[in-house]
């Protein structure tokens, strides 16, 4: 039997993205996250809270596509966390609430959480993991997460309700909020912007964020 030499190609394509995606993890992007960790030295943190694994930046590192606001916290460390808009600022939510942002596409908000402290202080006992980036990947974080703010018609960030901490905030995000399209998808994403070796559509669980995240660590 004859092949179209196409239809190979393809199919051989295919077998390479299926390879890709039961691997489990992407391999770094080069010109973001250098092997060399000297051509990577801002720290990014990501912390497992609860079922949510977010980041935490340093201030001093975000880019100028940042959004500024008035409710927006300012601290030294800044934790970012994505998710429902009803299910994620509530602090004892329902049945309802929890069924909805499984089931249901809805709303999305930011929460931004000023820290004076670094995360494994903060969060005393929550899972931390620390990784580094470049100068480049940390602009492309800061570019991914400002786009999820919504901008009024003056482009500023619109603000949504006090944060679950003293110095925290939340503020309304694009993005609709659904499974498989979770919280933690959206911090991979995040991670993966900056060139970090994760693979997005493995990590709908904090523990597999964190996971992915501990195996990029430890290439260092």
């Amino acid at each position: 039997m004859n092949h179209s030499p196409h239809k190979t190609v393809l199919t051989g394509a295919a077998c390479i993205a299926l390879i890709v995606l039961l691997s489990g993890c992407l391999g770094p992007v080069a010109e973001l996250y250098p092997e060399d960790v000297e051509e990577r030295p801002i720290p990014v943190y990501v912390v497992q809270v609860g079922w949510h694994a977010g980041l935490v930046v340093e201030s001093e590192y975000l880019s100028g596509s940042f959004p500024d606001h008035e409710e927006m916290p300012d601290a030294p460390y800044l934790k970012i966390g994505w998710g429902d808009d009803k299910y994620y600022p509530d602090p004892d939510p329902s049945f309802f609430v929890l069924m909805r942002a499984i089931f249901w596409p809805s709303r999305s908000v930011l929460h931004v959480v000023g820290m004076d402290m670094p995360a494994s202080e903060y969060f005393s006992g929550a899972d931390v993991v620390t990784l580094h980036i470049s100068r480049e990947g940390m602009d492309e974080l800061t570019d991914f997460v400002a786009h999820y703010f919504r901008r009024d018609d003056d482009g500023q960030p619109v603000f949504h309700s006090y944060g679950r901490y003293g110095n925290s905030a939340f503020f309304k995000s694009r993005g609709r909020y659904y499974i498989p399209k979770t919280s933690n998808v959206w911090t991979a994403r995040a991670l993966r912007s900056a060139g970090v070796p994760i693979t997005p559509i493995y990590a709908p669980t904090a523990r597999n964020v964190m996971r992915q995240a501990t195996r990029a660590a430890e290439r260092d």
